[in-house]
């Protein structure tokens, strides 16, 4: 099962790379954070007991 902090991880990353070229390291950073931390509440609401994989 992956984890809703590692799905919220994935997310941000992903809108991290796609809406934030030339940025700053730290000001990445900061964007990151910021989409984070939403996502996994949202996350977290939505699934409260995780996403199981199907393989």
């Amino acid at each position: 099962m992956i984890s809703n902090e590692q799905r919220a991880h994935d997310i941000a990353l992903a809108l991290l790379q796609a809406n934030s070229k030339d940025l700053e390291p730290i000001e990445a950073y900061h964007r990151y954070v910021n989409s984070l931390l939403p996502i996994l509440k949202e996350i977290d609401k939505d699934f409260p007991h995780g996403i199981k994989e199907h393989l």
